[in-house]
């Protein structure tokens, strides 16, 4: 008796101890999401979640998390994954509640979260719903619906075949097949296959179907295959996908790489169109990280250490089949993976949706290539997911390049002012945030490589995510991007040969758009994607706003494809047309010549800074737009130039311009105007340009990058 007292004391002693440290951690995370402070939300979100997965009693959480998910909506996302991992039944029931949230970012993160959950029925239909929706949306239901199928393949299957008998609309459709084409099933095949060949189905919906054959491998897909030829021969995108298809069925995936003279075999890869000249610069997706991607790949492909180094970017499945032809021992071969197609076009905000397309396509590319070594993946986005994915099925190590970008742009939006949560919802509701530093995590604890960029907070963030992991088992090391020194000095002295002869080229066409009255001005130069991130529209506000400023530069606004623009693109060239409509005597001053080869955005670098008699002055300066920039290499290329730079506090510019001597940095609240004022006052600077010149030879010269990023891949044969 006298010990049942003793051990019932005990149990209460234990009971009110988990209790009162859940209640400490809840405590503080609340205090974190009252604070929107980002980073302590993840770390003590991350500890909560340890506690309830770990502890035994984590029931007694339960009613302490209901409260916090019926509060804010920040509130209820740092719920939900503590919720995620816990033993209760009253877990599920919390998440398929927060399906039901008005606010999206709870939505998704419940939607992610219930893959960690039994199947329960009565939550497909919210599921379902959120899988319609489409871009990052689709794919956390796909997620969570997949991973079901595992345990309920039946229940998952009837699940879609009804949704898609009383769903008539395209793109539902095809968000449907594309997860039809995840499950397994002779049914399921079968079901695809009618899709396929259904000439009264849409082709975005039969594009689907077809392209999920490259994954099958079951008895009634190799019974397909002379529908599939015959597909294949149609002169359309059913015909290209159907041709891929072939191709994957036929082809075998390595897991070992194919090496020609004993160097590593490389693989990068960027959701961007790519070619050795850039010929799209500027244009849709392709920005910075595809100009570092093609100088970067000449650059490795002169190291001896280098055997090969395959590029994957983005096209149509007609560029995929025709790099499929591309000769295997080509230094640096360039692949396709494709996605999408005419009416249901793939771009940076619905590209989480073709993750299915998006993980055969690469498998196709490695495949194709012979195996790699390593894979080089850059940024939080749908083709890292994707990448990463594809490498931990081939067991191919990874080398990520690791930038806190989900935490610069909180921090972006902190400076100057009081950040409030509906500030930090209406930004991850956009930019995923929440969802991306997650992955950031994940990315920096899963690769064998870690590349980091030059932020002083980049070695202490990735020394805290990976604090109680073996660090024998990761090499690391802080790298710069670099940019082709050539590009600049063949530009420049390109350029310097016109002094007396006729301009020709991008020159030319700039001298035509330059008006009579105001070709005694400099150029106020800015290059980039037409994206709200890049700030394009933030530039020509500041500009037209200030007198000082269009009445004394002329801007030049380099990006976008100005033909056949994307809804993106639009968008930002009616936010222009709003701030200096066409009648507007401003817009004499406003110059936009869409995206180009990045020769040519070198030969306009130059020329901005080195005038054009009778059409431009001399002294221009560069501009970047953007509230905060990771890196910015067109700043980096603008240095090199000789320009004066004009770049956002927040990142990486911070770490290679010079305030007040090579340029100036600007803090998100900060005038924007004055500040690009205040660029121009230091045209003349004694010694700026020299300084700024070596600062890039020294720090960052691509074949730099090339050597220590070398000496970090050579690490794999350890």
């Amino acid at each position: 008796m006298q010990q049942r007292k003793i051990d019932s004391k005990l149990t209460d002693i234990a009971q009110k101890s988990v209790s009162n440290m859940g209640s400490i951690l809840i405590g503080e995370l609340n205090e974190s999401v009252a604070n929107v402070d980002f980073e302590g939300m993840l770390s003590r979100s991350s500890a909560l979640s340890r506690f309830a997965k770990n502890n035994t009693r984590s029931h007694l959480l339960m009613n302490d998390l209901k409260t916090m998910a019926q509060g804010s909506p920040l509130g209820s996302m740092a719920a939900i994954e503590a919720a995620s991992q816990m033993h209760h039944e009253g877990a599920t029931k919390l998440l398929i509640e927060c399906l039901s949230q008005k606010n999206p970012s709870v939505r998704r993160q419940a939607t992610y979260k219930l893959a960690n959950r039994l199947p329960d029925i009565s939550a497909l239909p919210l599921l379902l719903q959120q899988l319609y929706s489409g871009g990052i949306d689709t794919m956390h239901a796909h997620h969570t619906l997949e991973q079901w199928s595992y345990s309920a393949p039946k229940l998952i299957a009837k699940c879609v075949s009804n949704a898609l008998l009383t769903n008539g609309e395209t793109l539902i459709r095809s968000r449907l097949v594309d997860l039809l084409g995840a499950l397994n099933g002779d049914e399921v095949t079968q079901t695809l296959a009618h899709i396929a060949v259904d000439t009264q189905e849409s082709s975005p919906v039969r594009i689907a179907a077809i392209s999920a054959f490259s994954g099958r491998s079951d008895f009634f897909t190799q019974s397909f295959k002379p529908v599939l030829h015959q597909l294949a021969k149609q002169s359309n995108e059913i015909g290209a996908y159907a041709t891929l298809a072939i191709h994957d069925q036929a082809m075998e995936q390595p897991t070992q790489s194919i090496s020609l003279d004993g160097g590593l075999r490389m693989c990068q890869l960027v959701l961007a169109q790519v070619d050795k000249s850039l010929s799209f610069g500027g244009c849709g997706e392709t920005g910075g990280v595809a100009s570092l991607l093609v100088s970067l790949g000449d650059a490795l492909a002169r190291q001896k250490d280098i055997d090969q180094v395959l590029t994957i970017g983005l096209g149509s499945a007609e560029d995929a089949i025709n790099a499929l032809n591309v000769p295997k021992n080509t230094p640096q071969p360039f692949h396709i993976v494709s996605a999408g197609d005419t009416l249901r076009p793939m771009h940076s905000t619905n590209a989480w949706e073709h993750l299915p397309v998006l993980k055969r396509s690469i498998k196709r590319c490695l495949g194709h290539f012979g195996g790699v070594d390593l894979i080089h993946l850059r940024m939080l986005d749908a083709g890292t997911f994707a990448g990463a994915s594809v490498a931990n099925a081939l067991d191919i190590p990874v080398c990520f390049s690791f930038a806190p970008d989900p935490q610069n742009t909180v921090q972006s939006m902190r400076t100057g002012k009081q950040l409030t949560q509906d500030d930090f919802l209406s930004a991850d509701a956009q930019s995923n945030l929440w969802f991306r530093a997650r992955m950031l995590e994940k990315m920096a604890r899963t690769s064998s490589h870690v590349a980091l960029f030059p932020q002083k907070k980049c070695a202490l963030l990735l020394q805290d995510i990976r604090k109680d992991l073996n660090h024998q088992t990761q090499q690391s090391v802080t790298i710069a991007e670099g940019i082709d020194i050539r590009l600049i000095r063949e530009a420049a002295l390109s350029y310097s040969h016109l002094k007396h002869h006729a301009a020709h080229g991008v020159i030319a066409q700039l001298e035509e758009k330059i008006c009579a009255t105001r070709r005694h001005l400099p150029l106020l130069l800015s290059v980039g994607r037409f994206h709200p991130i890049k700030g394009m529209a933030r530039i020509v506000t500041a500009w037209a706003a200030n007198p000082l400023l269009h009445n004394t530069c002329n801007l030049v606004l380099v990006g976008g494809n100005l033909n056949n623009p994307s809804t993106v693109e639009t968008s930002v060239i009616q936010a222009i047309d709003a701030t200096v409509p066409l009648n507007d005597p401003r817009r004499a001053g406003l110059i936009m010549l869409g995206g180009r080869p990045r020769a040519e955005t070198a030969q306009l670098m130059v020329a901005t800074m080195m005038g054009r008699s009778g059409y431009w002055a001399d002294g221009g300066i560069y501009v970047d737009g953007a509230p905060k920039e990771e890196f910015g290499l067109a700043l980096i290329e603008a240095l090199a130039t000789g320009l004066v730079v004009v770049a956002p506090s927040t990142g990486g510019p911070s770490t290679f311009v010079d305030h007040g001597d090579t340029g100036i940095l600007v803090d998100p609240d900060h005038n924007f105007g004055s500040s690009i004022i205040q660029g121009f006052s230091l045209v003349g600077r004694a010694g700026r340009i020299r300084k700024a010149q070596t600062m890039v030879e020294q720090r960052y010269a691509i074949d730099t990058m090339a050597e220590k990023l070398t000496s970090l891949y050579i690490t794999v044969k350890d």
